[in-house]
């Protein structure tokens, strides 16, 4: 396979505001300070990007927030476009005016005004606790199967609500089948055989048992920009890929 080496979008927005090819980009960086506008430019967006103070990436394909003074600008991922806002996140009903207010929205989800329903995505509940998690996993990975073995240990303090997320290919689509089908019956058996690892021991669903909740869980994770499992929405709103180093202190923000 052949991988497309892209350069840092900071490196090309600051090429640019200095009339640099991109192929130069990288002399840039030591002089953006002193950057001009290349010939054809509005004056305008030349000084905008002057005096670029930091970078924000947005959980959006391709655009990346950027501070310019006291300008918040939004640019393209290969610094062709720049939008002068405002721009709004929807998802939290707010106004995106500095980086800091940019990344802290961005690294998390308001799940209240989003109205997802874990339920509807087919999760098994483990725990008691108040405070509710929720919990992306696929049944074939290994590091969810790491991470489901540390759950019990805090089931009586947060509800981890398991949504089977099927993205390694048809044995995950198997086995998310299987469990869907047996927790449409019986979600305490599901919730024991996840965490057991004894799905493939679970008859074959018939039909289309089982698949709606994992097809609703698929499209929600594409909307979520879930990219790789497991992944964690904290009782705050706060996201998680991958396993955290230390999963207690990740769940209490410390």
């Amino acid at each position: 396979m052949t991988t497309i080496h892209r350069k840092p979008l900071a490196t090309l927005v600051l090429a640019l505001a200095a009339g640099l090819p991109a192929a130069h980009a990288a002399d840039a960086d030591a002089a953006h300070t002193s950057a001009q506008a290349p010939e054809g430019v509005p004056q305008g967006i030349g000084a905008m990007l002057r005096g670029i103070q930091g970078m924000q990436r947005l959980p959006v394909a391709g655009v990346q927030m950027v501070q310019a003074g006291e300008r918040v600008l939004f640019v393209s991922a290969n610094g062709r476009y720049v939008f002068t806002g405002p721009a709004w996140d929807l998802w939290h009903g707010a106004k995106l005016e500095s980086l800091e207010e940019g990344a802290r929205l961005a690294e998390r989800i308001d799940l209240k005004r989003l109205g997802l329903d874990p339920e509807s995505l087919g999760a098994l509940d483990l725990g008691n606790g108040e405070r509710e998690v929720i919990v992306f996993v696929d049944p074939r990975c290994p590091h969810c199967r790491s991470l489901l073995e540390e759950l019990p240990g805090l089931a009586e303090r947060y509800r981890f609500r398991l949504v089977p997320l099927p993205v390694l290919g048809p044995d995950s689509e198997t086995a998310v089948a299987r469990l869907g089908c047996l927790a449409e019956k019986d979600q305490a058996a599901a919730i024991e055989a996840l965490l057991a690892d004894t799905i493939d021991q679970l008859p074959s669903p018939e039909g289309t048992c089982g698949q709606t909740a994992a097809q609703r869980a698929l499209v929600t994770a594409q909307l979520l920009g879930i990219a790789g499992v497991p992944y964690l929405i904290a009782p705050d709103g706060r996201l998680q890929q991958g396993v955290p180093a230390d999963l207690e202190s990740w769940l209490e923000g410390k």
